[in-house]
């Protein structure tokens, strides 16, 4: 049966609103969904009428239990395991044994795989379960599986992963009986040892920044999008696809659903192939070598990219200025800056910022070990810069040292208690080592600090984000693991 009709100028005003913070454009064939779930949102929110409603919406935060609740009844998307069996079995057959085989080769043990619109999970969990067939020393592996969406119910379902009968009815018997556990209520449970391999986050497509190391969105091997772009206009469309571009490794792989149908136009740098029904987009490499900086001998060699072809420095070109470096590590053009930095350091490599500066692309281009390098030689010149703290943090997480990850935060916290993102990352690094009371008790005191601070005033290590947008990611991330109460780490 349709939903009663809203009032016109409401529905559009309601749909205008979905679309400014989310990029979301409400179809026509989805405007029966609009409505019964503005009619749900008016009983449970108690609301007098539909202009009572939009103005609780309008100045409401996008974390507010309102808005949070249109989202998720407008996003609602039914999910099953190993869905769309072709590119499973290509993943299963073709793409994932051929990239474990490389990495085998060149000694470099580990993968990067990014579920953008992950809903509750199943499509994430999927990827693990077919990695734990593929890979029998998985403990040797470092292994980043995120899922990341705007809806924060789904997410905390997703953490708890728990699901439904039908959730399963295409899950291989043999993976049902590793990876699942039957529950009492007739709901199966998703083992802790393959949840302990991912991590779920709240993430925009439309608002966040990525690539970028504080959302782990760097140097990936594989992103799945699929049935998200229904949703988006196709300037939004363009505009994702470039940052995917930008956040996978050459050769990488994004896999779309069969439903996102795409402008070729939104699609450069990426090819379009194939095999039977199982289509893919290959990242081709469209960007020019980097002039490596002088290092030692026995520095590490790239931990993510294969080695590039060197080309010679230009000697008549002048150096970058720090102004012009900082532009571009604040624009996220990780490559440019990485160019501008090596350039400037063969003219003057004094002081702490330029190492400090460095630092920051490579980890941002998934060369982790070296941009460890170029941050102790940072601290080496200034022991005392918080920045260089909190960087180090976060590669050594990238490199799986936890104990001496969390150390640098809280050296990054002694020398500014107020350092919003250093709290986040210690919540989050606590949550995954099991101490989840106190991983909640350090998200909170950074949500605390961010609403007491300017909301317009940006952030020093999170590009393009103020204060306001990461007190909104913090509530929608609290919303989520407080939610989360069958789902401890």
């Amino acid at each position: 049966m349709p939903a009663r009709a809203l009032l016109p100028a409401i529905e559009e005003q309601i749909c205008l609103l979905v679309r400014e913070r989310t990029g979301i454009r409400i179809h026509d064939h989805q405007m029966d969904t609009l409505r019964r779930t503005v009619a749900d949102g008016l009983a449970r929110f108690d609301h007098a009428g539909e202009a009572d409603y939009l103005a609780a919406l309008r100045a409401a935060r996008a974390s507010s239990p309102e808005c949070e609740h249109l989202i998720a009844g407008i996003t609602v998307g039914e999910s099953y395991f190993f869905r769309d069996q072709a590119q499973m079995d290509w993943l299963r057959e073709q793409y994932l044994p051929r990239v474990i085989a490389r990495r085998r080769e060149e000694g470099n043990l580990s993968l990067r795989i990014w579920s953008a619109g992950c809903s509750d999970g199943q499509e994430l969990y999927s990827v693990a379960m077919l990695l734990a067939e593929l890979l029998p020393d998985r403990e040797r592996w470092n292994l980043h599986l995120l899922g990341t969406d705007l809806n924060a119910a789904a997410l905390a379902r997703a953490l708890r992963g728990r699901y439904s009968e039908w959730s399963l009815r295409a899950t291989p018997e043999a993976a049902r009986q590793r990876h699942f556990h039957h529950e009492r209520d007739h709901t199966w449970s998703i083992s802790p040892a393959l949840r302990g391999h991912v991590r779920f986050a709240y993430l925009n497509l439309r608002e966040d920044s990525f690539p970028s190391m504080l959302s782990e969105t760097t140097a990936l091997d594989l992103i799945f999008c699929r049935n998200v772009f229904i949703y988006f206009d196709p300037a939004i469309v363009a505009e994702v696809c470039a940052k995917f571009h930008a956040c996978l490794n050459p050769g990488g792989c994004l896999l779309l659903g069969a439903s996102d149908l795409i402008d070729s136009a939104a699609l450069r740098g990426f090819t379009l192939r194939g095999l039977d029904n199982a289509f893919y987009l290959e990242r081709h490499d469209t960007t020019p070598a980097i002039v490596p900086a002088a290092v030692p001998e026995t520095a590490p060699t790239r931990a993510i990219e294969p080695p590039r072809p060197q080309v010679a420095a230009q000697a008549a070109a002048p150096a970058a200025s720090y102004e012009d470096i900082t532009a571009l590590l604040g624009r996220e053009q990780w490559r440019e800056a990485l160019a501008a930095i090596t350039a400037r350091q063969m003219a003057d490599d004094s002081g702490a910022l330029l190492p400090q500066f460095r630092a920051k692309a490579l980890a941002n281009l998934g060369r982790a070990r070296e941009a460890l390098e170029a941050c102790d030689a940072s601290l080496a010149r200034d022991g005392d810069d918080k920045h260089s703290h909190f960087l180090r943090a976060l590669i050594l997480q990238e490199l799986h040292r936890p104990q001496a990850a969390e150390e640098s935060l809280r050296r990054t916290l002694y020398l500014d208690r107020n350092f919003v993102e250093a709290h986040y990352q210690l919540g989050l690094l606590q949550m995954r080592r099991g101490a989840r009371q106190s991983g909640l008790k350090s998200m909170k005191n950074a949500l605390a600090i961010a609403e007491r601070m300017r909301p317009e005033r940006r952030l020093h290590d999170a590009a393009g984000r103020d204060h306001k947008r990461m007190a909104a990611i913090l509530r929608h991330e609290l919303r989520m693991y407080e939610a989360d109460s069958g789902g401890k780490r």
